[in-house]
């Protein structure tokens, strides 16, 4: 089983606090859920009852089609609740997703 990793960077701004998670996912997960959990460790949230529900901004079929075959060259960005997500496959073709938090 393949557990997953987070590392965090923050920072401050002229606008506030501003933090970076690099988030490895668990590839036996579906990336939405592995999305959804990096999100909630980012904002210090439970995964259950954090703010944002991805199915409100986010088809989750389709973002767990985009990384199913581990291509090495997908990269997907996108933005919402005060997140900034950017899923890159790393050189085996597996998901590392990376949260820049505005909160």
């Amino acid at each position: 089983m393949v557990t997953s990793c987070l590392s965090v960077h923050a920072h401050l701004t002229d606008m506030g606090r501003e933090a970076d998670y690099t988030y490895e996912a668990d590839t036996t997960e579906p990336l939405s859920t592995e999305v959804v959990t990096a999100v909630a460790k980012a904002h210090d949230e439970d995964v259950i009852e954090q703010k944002w529900h991805m199915s409100d901004d986010i088809n989750t079929d389709a973002l767990n089609g985009l990384f199913q075959d581990h291509n090495v060259n997908t990269t997907l960005q996108f933005n919402t609740d005060t997140v900034t997500v950017t899923i890159i496959a790393d050189i085996d073709g597996d998901p590392i997703i990376h949260i820049d938090s505005h909160r």
